[in-house]
């Protein structure tokens, strides 16, 4: 087998993002028919970064996709949305569809809430339109509303089990100091590290009085990717990355499929 032949199958396994830099430092996007986890502070990306990738699922792959809303409200998403031209009405419904699944007050006192009910709309949903991308978009709010670790866990897990059933090219979106709240139990979201394939970092600071956003692939299992911090921006058009190709240290897989260190 040729080195061009081995590329080409290893990046039929990865599902083109179409984010400038990001496709080159992962070696062609986000690990197809698996999960990656999306983790970032306040204002660091992490809802363009997911509509973008589907977005581009839809309009150039051939890869309809549903965006799960957990905060923020479908008006809310398109509006921003229409900030960087992507034009996403043109797609909807058939194409991308933007699921709102904020928890309703009265479900969550009850004590009766779960994710059952929001994975039967999916089920649905995804046979009608055949969709092949996924993105959760601000799971941490949910687990919050669930009663212990026990509960958080139990949900997590169904949701884990249920894409891994389908298929599906998922993309969970984390906010960081989740990770770390005394709410909801850093250990209920900390395992989801461990568990997915895939996990992106974007950080978003102030230094010297400047902006600065990056991004780093903390892990990929089954495939070499760019460890190091990459410089992001988020312009007209969107979220690009801007990798520094000469500093950059590229993690082989190792003898169990489990690329570089930190892979988990």
């Amino acid at each position: 087998m040729t080195k061009v032949q081995s590329h080409m199958e290893k990046a039929s396994d990865k599902a083109l993002t179409g984010i400038a830099g990001f496709d080159d430092i992962t070696g062609g996007g986000l690990p197809r028919g698996r999960t990656t986890l999306l983790v970032g502070g306040a204002g660091a990306g992490k809802t363009v970064m997911a509509l973008q990738f589907l977005v581009h699922g839809a309009r150039h792959c051939k890869e309809p996709g549903i965006f799960v809303a957990f905060e923020e409200c479908a008006e809310r998403i398109l509006t921003n949305a229409n900030s960087f031209g992507w034009d996403i009405e043109a797609l909807m419904p058939k194409k991308l569809f933007i699921m709102n699944a904020q928890p309703s007050a009265g479900l969550v006192q009850s004590g009766d809430f779960d994710l059952g009910g929001m994975l039967a709309a999916l089920e649905l949903q995804t046979r009608a339109m055949r969709a092949q991308r996924i993105v959760l978009d601000a799971l941490d709010v949910v687990m919050a509303l669930l009663p212990d670790l026990d509960a958080r866990r139990r949900e997590i897990y169904r949701l884990h089990e249920w894409l891994l059933a389908h298929q599906m090219t998922g993309l969970i979106t984390l906010k960081a100091d989740a990770l770390e709240s005394k709410d909801i139990n850093p250990q209920a979201l900390g395992f989801m590290q461990f568990m997915v394939d895939c996990n992106v970092i974007l950080n978003h600071g102030v230094v010297h009085g400047i902006s600065e956003r990056t991004l780093r692939v903390q892990k990929y299992r089954g495939s070499s990717f760019d460890e190091d911090e990459s410089p992001f921006v988020i312009g007209n058009r969107g979220l690009e990355v801007r990798p520094d190709c000469g500093k950059r240290l590229r993690h082989e897989p190792d003898a169990d499929g489990v690329a570089g260190p930190g892979a988990g």
